[in-house]
């Protein structure tokens, strides 16, 4: 860059920095009416049946620009601004839900140590070696059996056992769609995982399911990296980018991402997500459970790696 240019372009970064500056003077006025909407939202019946809908008629849409006659580029830069905006927006209302008014209701703080859980699984060398690095948390954890993987996912789901093994993946095979499709079917949540290694080289991830999804206890903070799994089907208003977006924004990173087939169309898509959590989840817990009808919680959960 020559010194002309270098000079022209100070001039534009000045200029910006003090439209920077009026658009900042702002913002404190805009948090604190933002923190009266959360407070709107706490006492309504905005987080109960039809949550998203109800938040979502809480906030009116800018992303179209009404201006009659602004150039094409303006209002291009307009629509993105404002969706932009939009979603900060709901970000921070769910901040302020998540730390004043403990409305996420939908991810308890910290699970209760178990101290002696009914484990289910169907009996085999690698099941064996999950079951034995899931017991380093529980002291007198029991085992009970099950015919085959159905059976497993109903000893769970009507109440004859606290929790079950399921292989989730393997570096062979990648994801296992059908055992995902069983912990839909029998609405449980990932409580922890761990990946067990075969004779052929194969790497396979094994995960410890329960019916209700929690921030880990206490004795599971110690074990392993804390990971976000969840399902989404997008639409116009949260494609996979705009989920991606919020998640940076909460301070959390995509560990992994995989697009399955939905069972009744060839031409949409179910995104499986996994994301790294340097940061609690909670605040992305609750904007996701609020603004993407379409979205499921597998789990919270630490991955304690290879035997």
């Amino acid at each position: 860059m020559d010194r002309e240019t270098e000079a022209l372009n100070k001039v534009v970064t000045d200029n910006l920095a003090a439209l920077d500056a009026e658009n900042d003077a702002g913002i404190e006025s805009r948090v604190a009416f933002l923190a009266d909407r959360a407070a709107l939202i706490a006492r309504s019946e905005a987080l109960g049946e039809g949550r998203s809908a109800d938040f979502e008629g809480m906030f009116v849409s800018r992303t179209e620009t009404d201006t009659p006659h602004v150039p094409e580029r303006i209002a291009k830069y307009l629509t993105g601004y404002r969706g932009a905006l939009e979603k900060l927006d709901k970000l921070t209302v769910c901040g302020f839900l998540a730390d004043r008014y403990q409305s996420g209701g939908t991810l308890p703080r910290k699970a209760e140590d178990e101290a002696a859980p009914k484990i289910a699984y169907l009996k085999n060398a690698y099941a064996d070696d999950a079951f034995r690095r899931f017991s380093e948390v529980f002291e007198e954890p029991t085992v009970t059996y099950a015919a085959d993987f159905t059976a497993v996912c109903e000893e769970v789901y009507y109440g004859r056992a606290d929790m079950c093994i399921l292989p989730l993946d393997s570096s062979r095979d990648a994801k296992l769609i059908s055992f995902y499709r069983l912990i839909g079917k029998y609405e449980l949540r990932i409580v922890m995982s761990c990946d067990v290694p075969s004779g052929d080289g194969v790497m396979t991830r094994y995960a410890l399911l329960r019916k209700s999804a929690f921030l880990p206890s206490e004795k599971q903070d110690k074990k392993g990296e804390l990971f976000f799994e969840f399902s989404f089907v997008p639409d116009e208003s949260s494609a996979l980018c705009d989920v991606l977006t919020a998640a940076a924004d909460c301070g959390l990173r995509l560990y992994k991402v995989d697009a399955l087939p939905l069972t009744y169309t060839d031409s949409e898509f179910l995104y499986d997500v996994i994301l790294r959590c340097p940061e609690t989840p909670e605040v992305f817990a609750l904007y996701m459970s609020l603004a993407v009808p379409q979205y499921e919680l597998l789990g919270v959960y630490r991955h304690m790696g290879a035997l």
